[in-house]
């Protein structure tokens, strides 16, 4: 390819100790609050007083799962 680089090298790098502790900590943290939310809606107890239809703890536990499963390696 003419001697240019890749533009995508790099992009399977190996794992920093960061990105460990990302994925060890935040897809638990946000799979854990998005069975809270999950069943505080099946069961009609309210978990944040804010939040009463659940869709923010929901949508917030899957945020955090999605974010730490960006740093797998």
């Amino acid at each position: 390819m003419n001697g240019r680089r890749h533009r995508l090298r790099g992009i399977r790098a190996t794992g920093t100790t960061r990105d460990r502790v990302l994925l060890y900590t935040l897809v638990p943290l946000g799979l854990f609050l998005f069975a809270l939310g999950v069943v505080g809606a099946r069961t009609a107890l309210t978990l944040l007083p804010f939040d009463p239809h659940h869709i923010g703890l929901q949508a917030g536990g899957l945020v955090l799962a999605f974010i730490g499963l960006r740093h797998w390696t």
